[in-house]
């Protein structure tokens, strides 16, 4: 019967503990280090941003002192060789800069990227979903 049940538990437990947990800390978010986040594709293309579907971060560092978080950001540009005929996906990297991370109040199980020097919300984000 413990063994039934030690099962049960894990078998419960596992798909919970695959997805990060966001932790509030007051006015900020924690983020788990590793966490790679995209925009909302739809949210994005209603405010003018081309092709978000290119772009994520992932986050580089636990919470610092002041709620800021290192993330690096990714775009993936194709590029086309007219001799060969084959398309590269490259990836353009920009390194470590800091963001809080606020929930967005607005729409559910997503969070707000927010610049620490003037509150400007940078991005509205959510945890990537596996391509298929």
């Amino acid at each position: 019967m413990f063994v039934y049940l030690l099962v049960l538990a894990i078998v419960i437990g596992f798909p919970l503990s695959a997805f990060p947990q966001f932790v509030d800390k007051g006015e900020y978010v924690e983020v788990p280090k590793g966490t790679k986040l995209c925009p909302n594709v739809i949210l994005a293309k209603s405010k003018g941003m081309l092709d978000p579907e290119n772009l994520y971060w992932r986050v580089t560092s636990k919470v610092r002192a002041n709620g800021t978080q290192t993330v690096d950001a990714f775009v993936l540009e194709s590029s086309y060789d007219r001799q060969s005929g084959d398309t590269t996906i490259k990836e353009r990297r920009d390194d470590n800069y800091a963001t809080l991370f606020k929930r967005d109040l607005e729409h559910k199980g997503m969070l707000l990227m927010v610049s620490p020097r003037d509150g400007e919300v940078q991005a509205i984000i959510e945890i990537c979903k596996k391509k298929k």
